[in-house]
C-alpha cells in the first residue's frame, strides 16, 4: 500500500512540475507568451485564419478602440504565440503609439503595448532601438 502511494505522490509530482514548466513558457525575446482561444500553428495559411475567427474585425477593431482613444493606422488577423488574433496599431494626440492585440475567438484584450518615442529613439518593452540604425539596415 505505501509503495502504491509513494508512486501516485511521484506521479503527482511529476504531473505537477510539468505543468509548471508549460505555464512559464515564454517567447524567445523574453516575454511571456500569449495565446489565443483559438490555436494555430505556423503550417495554417493566411487565406484560411478568417474562416477561423469568431468574431469579426469590426468588432475586434470597436473593442481596441475603446481600450485605446486614437486613430487606428494598421490592423490585422494574425497567428502569433500559436493562437490566432487581431492585432491593432493605435497612435493617440501625443503621437504615442500603442499596439492592443485582440483574441478572435472571446474578444478579450489579450496585450496592450506602448511604443514610447523620445528624441528620435523608440521604446517598445524590449529595449531602445536608434532610428538611425534602423535606416542603415535598409
Amino acid at each position: 500500500m505505501k509503495k502504491y502511494l509513494a508512486i501516485l505522490f511521484s506521479l503527482g509530482l511529476l504531473l505537477g512540475l510539468t505543468a509548471g514548466v508549460r505555464a512559464d513558457e515564454e517567447k524567445a525575446d523574453g516575454e511571456k507568451a500569449v495565446k489565443g482561444s483559438i490555436a494555430v500553428d505556423d503550417k495554417t495559411n493566411k487565406t484560411d485564419l478568417p474562416a477561423l475567427a469568431k468574431i469579426s474585425f469590426q468588432k475586434a477593431l470597436k473593442i481596441a478602440s475603446e481600450k485605446v482613444k486614437g486613430s487606428v493606422i494598421k490592423g490585422e488577423l494574425e497567428a502569433e504565440d500559436g493562437g490566432l488574433q487581431y492585432s491593432f496599431e493605435i497612435v493617440d494626440k501625443d503621437k504615442v503609439e500603442t499596439e492592443v492585440e485582440v483574441d478572435a475567438g472571446n474578444g478579450k484584450i489579450l496585450a496592450v503595448d506602448v511604443e514610447k518615442k523620445d528624441e528620435g529613439k523608440e521604446k517598445d518593452g524590449k529595449g531602445e532601438k536608434d532610428e538611425k540604425d534602423e535606416k542603415d539596415k535598409d
